[in-house]
């Protein structure tokens, strides 16, 4: 295995997120900036985020293994791969940001049937093995049972964003989740991620291959300007429907957002870098190369986290109140972020890049290549 720069950041990264879960299990919930009042952070932001790169970046795949997509055909395995790291990352965020994983052993012993939390393990352990399975029957090339598995595969990953759906729409004493919306609004987020993190990809397929695939470029920019014109029809759909109805918690919810204390990560970080910024670069450009593709995906992949984040915080900023009076002004929840948080988000993008680094090793691995063989891998760059 060769040891590049792009090995060595990587490594440092979950250097670092090491340290951010280490402080959290030594110190617990006060190493996290979570409160009372705002029990759920970043953190599950941010499992949700790398969960939901993973699903979008299999249906991507779907469309190539499933529906023939030619253009999606040369980046396939490597975004089956993507997805398995990316998914990877999110389950190691998730385990820190229970404070200690043996209480895995409770959830088990203790199931609840009727809640949509305690569905998400099974339905993602599911996944997570079809897409193993998958995974190898491409890079073994057993053509045979590729579609179906693809098949099993992508509609495990969809009821599991469904089940995610549900556990935030289910919830009725935070408006702003609340709502048949929420699974729809969690699958089509997800495809929007997997979409900006296969145009990444495709950059550095073809980096690494010294040639650009017009035709995976072409389809991945029809892609993203499909998704993003869907995203702007959600976004007003809930802003007028917010506003218009003024739904107690919810409409006050949409005002920090709007003009509140979310105001700067919304506009900024949330509608200009996953939409606005990217669709400017795609439209204005003459003849679309992989490297313009490829950084419309980084900026809207970075949105995609801040709205992740932006959800999360939105539906618990709002003070929970049975009855409100109208003359009240609104005194927002305060949140925060601790360092350690931030660690273990570097971690888990340090994870997702590492194994990307090795990839092929990993598929000389499953193609059971002889030692010899996999003592001659390291010519894999960026």
């Amino acid at each position: 295995m060769k040891i590049n720069k792009w090995t060595i950041l990587s490594a440092a990264f979950i250097l670092f997120g090491l340290a951010g879960a280490a402080n959290i299990f030594i110190h617990g919930e006060h190493a996290m900036g979570t409160t009372n009042k705002i029990p759920w952070g970043i953190l599950i932001a941010s499992y949700e985020y790398f969960v939901g790169i993973s699903t979008g970046l299999l249906l991507v795949a779907a469309l190539g293994y499933v529906f023939h997509v030619k253009a999606i055909i040369p980046i396939g395995k490597s975004l089956l791969m993507f997805a398995i790291f990316s998914l990877i990352s999110g389950f190691a965020i998730l385990l820190v940001e229970l404070g200690n994983p043996l209480n895995f052993i409770h959830y088990f012993l203790t199931p609840n049937f009727t809640s949509p939390i305690w569905w998400m393990a099974p339905l993602y352990g599911i996944y997570l093995m079809l897409l193993v399975t998958l995974t190898v029957f491409v890079v073994r090339g057993n053509e045979s049972l590729i579609r179906p598995f693809a098949i099993m595969t992508a509609v495990s990953a969809v009821v599991a964003l469904i089940c995610i759906g549900f556990l935030f729409g289910f919830i009725i004493a935070r408006p702003y989740w609340n709502g048949p919306i929420s699974p729809l609004y969690f699958i089509l987020t997800s495809i929007f991620s997997g979409i900006g993190m296969a145009s990444v990809i495709a950059y550095l397929h073809g980096r690494q291959k010294n040639r650009e695939n017009l035709g995976t470029v072409k389809f991945l920019r029809t892609l993203s300007l499909s998704m993003m014109g869907a995203m702007v029809v959600i976004y007003i759909g809930k802003t007028f429907v917010g506003l218009y109805g003024q739904m107690p918690g919810k409409y006050e919810s949409l005002l920090a957002l709007l003009t509140g204390p979310l105001s700067f990560n919304y506009w900024v970080l949330e509608i200009s870098l996953a939409i606005v910024i990217p669709f400017v670069l795609i439209i204005s450009a003459q003849k679309l190369s992989a490297i313009k593709l490829g950084l419309a995906g980084l900026l809207s992949l970075t949105g995609i986290f801040f709205m992740r984040f932006n959800m999360v915080i939105a539906g618990q900023i709002t003070p929970l109140k049975v009855i409100k009076n109208p003359a009240e002004e609104t005194v927002f929840n305060l949140f925060s972020v601790t360092w350690s948080e931030w660690a273990l988000i570097i971690g888990g993008i340090g994870i997702m890049a590492i194994l990307y680094l090795q990839r092929e090793l990993l598929e000389r691995f499953i193609k059971h290549k002889p030692a010899t063989e996999l003592k001659k891998h390291g010519n894999v760059t960026l």
